[in-house]
């Protein structure tokens, strides 16, 4: 139904016209009647797609700070969050009432037009890509109308890259506390019993690495399968050959795909698209191997190896998006050919030296404590706990 929509110019702006004047004559309504519960903080990750991303951390952190905070998750699926989360569905009348009667909303995505912010509430946005290659929002779009920019109260970066984003791509000119985006501190502070037991719940046992695959998605494929761009079984072949051990491989296709074809290759991997936290597998990866996805640079706290396999880069440029810096030019290690990758799988344990020289590129400030700083000024605004209050 929304693919015959987005093919009719007119209908789809004027179905978008009119969610504008709906919502917000609900959200006014809801607000209007409920007023903003003191206690109250809302919070969405990929629209409602998940429990997962610097939402989860801060939700977790602002719990163990304030047990007796009200709070609620838009989740398409409540499984995987705590007993103590409120759930409702997303894009429903509910969440949009809930929405409008919090006193914070933490956010890891722009929002939709028609949403708004009313008196009393605060929006802490976390933005999911905070040192990504592509441009986004009003960078991307400069006529289009995210309200984003006007609304935020408080951004969260991770580098002096991120915050530069954020004034122009959300034309936000308010205050940055850059200290690091949450989902990244257990990657500046890695744990390695928690390593294991991810490993451990992923199957992968003890002795052998990980060769992690997560390319961007295409506009042309986007909600459907992403076709491999190389041959992981070969490359697998190629890692063992470099560092006598053995390795597997873990595919994870970008939240606008539904997995990666890996074609012959089917057998030698295995798709984790599902697997609901990327920072897991982040943790668990000896090797990243991207295109365009802006978790390269999350993967580069760790000091493992980042490979950078770009050869639609022209197209990609062209058709896609454009980029924000020269990628040539960047210290990534990248490859454009097959030769250039088996090049660089050849030598892959020297690769992890080019990560501080990457972390200096992007003016990393990761410090390792951004949830709980998040936390702590949300609860700054909440009322003084009750001590009979906490579940």
């Amino acid at each position: 139904m929304m693919q015959r929509v987005r093919r009719s110019p007119f209908l789809y702006r004027a179905l978008v016209a009119l969610r504008r004047v709906a919502g917000r004559a609900w959200m006014r309504a809801a607000n209007r009647v409920l007023g903003v519960k003191p206690n109250r903080v809302f919070f969405s990750s990929f629209k409602g797609k998940a429990y997962s991303d610097s939402p989860r951390f801060i939700s977790e952190a602002l719990h163990r700070l304030r047990p007796d905070a009200e709070i609620v998750w838009q989740l398409a699926d409540p499984a995987g969050a705590p007993e103590y989360v409120r759930a409702v569905r997303p894009h429903t009348l509910r969440a949009l009432a809930m929405i409008a009667s919090s006193r914070w909303i933490v956010d890891n995505f722009n929002r939709p037009q028609y949403m708004l912010l009313f008196r009393g509430q605060s929006y802490m946005q976390t933005w999911h890509g905070d040192r990504g290659f592509k441009k986004m929002l009003f960078d991307m779009d400069p006529a289009a109308g995210y309200p984003d920019g006007g609304q935020i109260t408080l951004a969260l970066s991770g580098s002096e890259f991120g915050t530069k984003n954020y004034r122009s791509a959300f034309r936000y000119d308010g205050p940055v506390m850059q200290l690091g985006l949450p989902r990244n501190d257990r990657l500046v502070h890695p744990d390695e019993a928690e390593i294991a037991a991810i490993r451990a719940r992923l199957g992968i046992p003890d002795g052998v690495r990980v060769m992690l695959y997560a390319p961007t998605f295409r506009d042309a494929t986007s909600g459907q399968a992403q076709r491999a761009g190389f041959d992981l079984r070969c490359a697998l072949s190629r890692l063992e050959a470099a560092t006598g051990t053995r390795w597997v491989c873990l595919t994870r296709a970008h939240d606008q795909n539904l997995s990666i074809d890996a074609g012959d290759s089917a057998g030698a991997v295995r798709d984790v698209t599902r697997y609901p936290e990327m920072s897991d597998l982040l943790l668990a990866a000896d090797l990243l191997i991207t295109d365009y996805s802006s978790s390269a640079g999350d993967f580069i706290l760790l000091d493992r190896p980042v490979i950078l396999y770009q050869p639609d880069l022209a197209e990609f440029t062209s058709g896609d998006r454009d980029m924000y810096f020269d990628l040539r030019a960047c210290p990534y290690a990248r490859a454009e050919s097959p030769e250039a990758l088996d090049a660089l799988l050849d030598s892959v344990d020297g690769l992890a030296s080019r990560c501080a020289a990457v972390r200096k590129f992007y003016g990393v400030t990761e410090s390792g404590e951004s949830a709980a700083a998040a936390a702590r000024e949300i609860a700054k605004d909440l009322p003084a706990p009750n001590p009979g209050a906490g579940r």
